[in-house]
């Protein structure tokens, strides 16, 4: 690569609450194993006041000045601390960008190698488990997302999700059916596992009825087995690459994949649309993911 061709950054939105600072660790290190610069961004959304009397307005002013400044404080402090931790990490970022907190990241994902942002938070990056700003970016990015989900073993009760200093140990389990999505999840799950120096799971989870007969049952066992195999031929000879294959029937789908996740390092899947607001839902198993799976999760949208 010339040395004038710019590396697209790892973006992660930080909003200072212990799930995006989590976020931000994980952050790093999908950065150093890429070379990457690292860019915090946290989106700030001004406040609308209205018709006000101008002493009141001042004092907003003031006050939304305040807010801002803790953000940028906020904002060197985390890059202090990461770079403490992540030494080998030369180019780490910070911004407070104006707007809503989904319309920053969004934007920001047009030009990054991936877009990382936690399982919950407080602030700008927040609202629900995994709800508007998160599930947004999961939903509409245009390239490769990953929503920092802690690991089932550490999950606490509370609003905020322990702190995840590295992404857990641990296989990559990508979903695969015969769709083009689920392709570039795999292709995308390979180049993760090689960085790792991990093994993958391709996993095609299949439906099967409550009272369907036990030889229909192996019917769609073997259909399903053949389109997972063809899935993952182009990658099983090359070097640096081990796939083990599962097939799962399952009466509920979702529920049979979140299962999978279980003590997997990260579970990859794809989305339906091609980046931005033209796939406007991810598949009911990539979404289930998002918001259930015992881990982080990257959702691989093709990059626009």
């Amino acid at each position: 690569m010339s040395s004038s061709t710019p590396v697209a950054p790892v973006v992660v939105g930080v909003d200072g609450s212990s799930s995006s600072l989590s976020a931000a660790r994980y952050a790093a290190h999908l950065a150093e194993l890429r070379d990457a610069p690292l860019s915090l961004v946290y989106g700030y959304e001004i406040p609308i006041y209205g018709y006000l009397p101008v002493a009141v307005a001042d004092r907003y002013t003031v006050d939304d000045q305040a807010m801002r400044a803790d953000a940028e404080t906020m904002l060197a402090s985390a890059v202090k601390q990461l770079k403490e931790d992540h030494p080998g990490l030369a180019d780490i970022s910070a911004r407070v960008v104006t707007g809503g907190a989904a319309g920053v990241l969004l934007e920001e994902s047009r030009h990054a190698q991936v877009t990382v942002v936690g399982c919950r938070g407080l602030g700008g990056f927040a609202e629900l488990l995994v709800g508007s700003v998160s599930a947004q970016v999961a939903t509409h990015a245009h390239g490769p997302v990953v929503v920092v989900r802690p690991p089932a073993v550490n999950v606490a009760r509370g609003p905020e999700q322990p702190p995840l200093a590295l992404p857990p140990d641990g296989p990559i389990v990508v979903g695969v059916d015969s769709s083009p999505g689920a392709q570039i999840a795999l292709k995308w799950a390979v180049e993760e596992a090689r960085r790792r120096d991990t093994s993958i799971i391709a996993v095609y989870a299949f439906p099967v009825g409550r009272d369907e007969p036990y030889f229909e049952v192996r019917q769609d066992e073997a259909v399903a087995e053949e389109i997972l195999f063809d899935a993952v031929s182009p990658w099983r000879h090359q070097p640096g690459v081990d796939i083990e294959t599962r097939t799962v029937a399952a009466q509920h789908v979702e529920k049979a994949m979140i299962d999978q996740t279980l003590g997997a390092g990260l579970t990859v899947v794809g989305s339906r649309g091609g980046g931005g607001f033209t796939g406007l839902l991810l598949g009911s198993v990539s979404r289930a993911l998002v918001h259930h799976a015992h881990g982080p999760v990257a959702v691989i949208h093709k990059a626009d």
